[in-house]
This record gives C-alpha cells, sequence and structure tokens, in this order.
C-alpha cells in the first residue's frame, strides 16, 4: 500500500500541475523563446512531482517532519509558479480554461498538503516505536542465549532488560507497531523468565520469535538499525 502511494500521489500532483500550467499551450508554430518557456513549465510540472515524492517519503515511516514540510513547500511553490507563467502566457483564455486551470492547480496543492499531512500522522506508531527497535539492536547479548555457563548478563540485567523494553513498548500507541511492540516485550518478559528457571531451549525458541517480531516492524517503518 505504502509503495502505491508513493507512485500514485506524485503522479497525481503531476496531472493536476501540468492541467494548471500547459493547458491550451502551443508548442508548435512558436519561437524559440515561447518554446523554451514551455520547457520551463514542464520542468516546474517535473519539480512539483519529485518534491512530492519526497515529501511524502519523508512522512513516511520515522522520517523528519522538517524535511517532508520543506519537500511540500518546493512542491506547492512548483505548482503556484507554474500556474502563474500559464497565467501570464494566455492572459486572454476563455473563462472556463482559466477556471479548469485555475481548480487543478488548487487541486494539486491540496493533495500534495493532505497527503503529507495524512501520510505523516498514519506513521506515528512507527515515530514512536523507533527507540524501542535501537534498544533491541542493541541488546540481543539478551536475546540470544549465552554460549556458556556464567557467561553473559546475569538474571537481574535480564529482568532489567525485559523492564526496559516494556516501558518502550508501552509508549507506542499507534497502528500495528503498537501490536508488534507489546508482543515484543511480552517475549522479552518470557526471555527473563526462562533465564531465570536456566531453559536454554525456551530461550532459543523466544529469540527467534522476537525477531520474527521485529522483522514487521522495519518492514513496514522503513527502520534502518544502527549499531
Amino acid at each position: 500500500m505504502d509503495s502505491l502511494v508513493a507512485v500514485v500521489v506524485p503522479a497525481l500532483v503531476a496531472v493536476l500541475t501540468a492541467a494548471g500550467a500547459v493547458i491550451g499551450l502551443e508548442f508548435r508554430d512558436v519561437d524559440a523563446y515561447e518554446r523554451r518557456r514551455g520547457i520551463w513549465q514542464w520542468l516546474l510540472v517535473l519539480l512539483a512531482a519529485v518534491a512530492t515524492m519526497g515529501a511524502t517519503g519523508s512522512a513516511s515511516g520515522v522520517g523528519s517532519l522538517w524535511q517532508a514540510v520543506l519537500m511540500a513547500v518546493v512542491a506547492v511553490a512548483a505548482i503556484v509558479f507554474a500556474h502563474v507563467m500559464w497565467r501570464r502566457r494566455v492572459p486572454d483564455a476563455e473563462p472556463r480554461i482559466q477556471a479548469i486551470a485555475t481548480a487543478a492547480a488548487l487541486s494539486a496543492v491540496v493533495v500534495v498538503v493532505g497527503s503529507t499531512a495524512l501520510i505523516y500522522v498514519q506513521n506515528t506508531g512507527c515515530r514512536q516505536v523507533d527507540p524501542l527497535v535501537q534498544s533491541s539492536r542493541a541488546s540481543s547479548a539478551f536475546v540470544m542465549p549465552a554460549v556458556g555457563p556464567n557467561q553473559g548478563p546475569t538474571v537481574g540485567d535480564y529482568q532489567d532488560w525485559a523492564k526496559i523494553i516494556r516501558e518502550q513498548a508501552d509508549q507506542v500507541t499507534k497502528g500495528e507497531a503498537a501490536q508488534h511492540a507489546q508482543r515484543l516485550a511480552e517475549v522479552a518478559e518470557q526471555i527473563a523468565d526462562s533465564v531465570r528457571t536456566n531453559n536454554t531451549g525456551r530461550h532459543y525458541e523466544l529469540s527467534v520469535e522476537f525477531y520474527d517480531e521485529l522483522k514487521p516492524i522495519l518492514t513496514k517503518c522503513q527502520i534502518q538499525l544502527t549499531a
């Protein structure tokens, strides 16, 4: 679904921007100057689409809000500038054509702003779960059993680790990430219990479950693990 949105939204913005920037323009039988102006308007259409792709991409997953806003501003500026250029080139366009072009440009702006905001809100859970994912990555020594006796973290360390995972999981309240986060916390607590009872076999099984719960979060939220 996310990959579909990443393609459909920029494509829709490109179509709407083009409708508001090049409708009724003549590209044949015009001089070189007018032809160059037409090319610039098409480049603005392309810029609007690319910037929209950047805005929605930055708003998804654990992306940055300021980057999403910056790219959305660039997209809106390209849409508006392209439409203004069109109005200057065809000041005597029919009222119906002007209305269509203006509506298309306004619609493109609404799509850019609306889709960026919606995607950012929908990915709240991904931003909430990022600290939990990074903690899980840094605590691989707890997830996998120790290779020998009297090695690795102590039972108390495992209890503290499971408590931290639970606290971070409880901070995730939105979307599918919340369900996986709660399951991660449950598995972490079970791992701590298996260490307390010295059940190494169960510990191995739970380590597989732990990473199985982690994988959907990484895929959905496009999180890059850091060392």
